[in-house]
């Protein structure tokens, strides 16, 4: 499994559980409405003058916890290989390990709907078309040119098979007129050209992508988003 918790975030955690159980539970309060509505900066003052620290500390802290939520939702990550993951930082006890998870399991639905709703307005690609340009001869360069590689991106905001584009395009009872101006409002253009060395460059990165897109993090990640 992916590391849960980076070594920064592990220092910003350190911080809450030197505290009493009863200021984690408070912070995980926090978190929630960080969640919901931001950061409410007076909150933060109010417990950096309590604890005896400074605002930054705080909101660290508070910022740790919600990525340690964020992060946990996206791996869809079981309660032991939750506990697994935890057991890295310095001095946690059993206790401070049990409200951890308790405020990862109870909010997990929030946080999945707030991902899935921040991720409405994403473009999916549709279609490539593509060409190469290039002068063949010329008296004013010397040198040799490089061709230029010409691409034109189709997006929508809607993921919509392409089979099932065509097949209700060939109804003669579907309103073409209509789905016409919705594609209209839906579909993006976006046009790019790139030389031959960055596009090698492109399709390395993509390459690594879908191996990536096969490891067990994306995965777990995928599962619940599609469920």
């Amino acid at each position: 499994m992916a590391r849960l918790i980076r070594l920064e975030q592990g220092k910003q955690l350190a911080f809450l559980l030197e505290q009493p159980e009863e200021v984690l539970i408070e912070f995980c309060k926090l978190a929630i409405e960080y969640i919901n509505a931001g950061v409410n900066d007076k909150k933060c003052t109010v417990a950096a003058k309590k604890l005896s620290t400074t605002y930054e500390t705080v909101r660290g802290a508070l910022e740790a916890l919600v990525a340690l939520l964020i992060d946990s939702t996206k791996l869809a990550i079981a309660e032991r290989e939750f506990y697994a993951a935890i057991a890295s930082l310095d001095s946690i006890n059993e206790k401070q390990s049990e409200i951890l998870w308790q405020f990862v399991i109870s909010k997990r639905n929030l946080v999945d709907n707030v991902l899935r709703a921040s991720c409405q307005d994403e473009l999916y690609f549709r279609e490539l078309e593509w060409r190469i340009e290039g002068r063949i001869a010329s008296r004013r360069q010397r040198s040799q040119a490089s061709p230029v590689i010409k691409m034109k991106f189709h997006l929508d905001k809607e993921c919509v098979s392409e089979y099932r584009e065509k097949l209700g395009a060939s109804s003669p009872d579907r309103d073409t007129t209509e789905s016409s101006k919705n594609s209209d409002r839906t579909r993006r253009e976006v046009l790019a050209e790139t030389d031959p060395i960055m596009l090698q460059h492109m399709i390395q990165v993509l390459e690594q992508a879908l191996l990536d897109a096969r490891t067990r993090r994306v995965r777990n990640y995928v599962k619940p988003t599609q469920s």
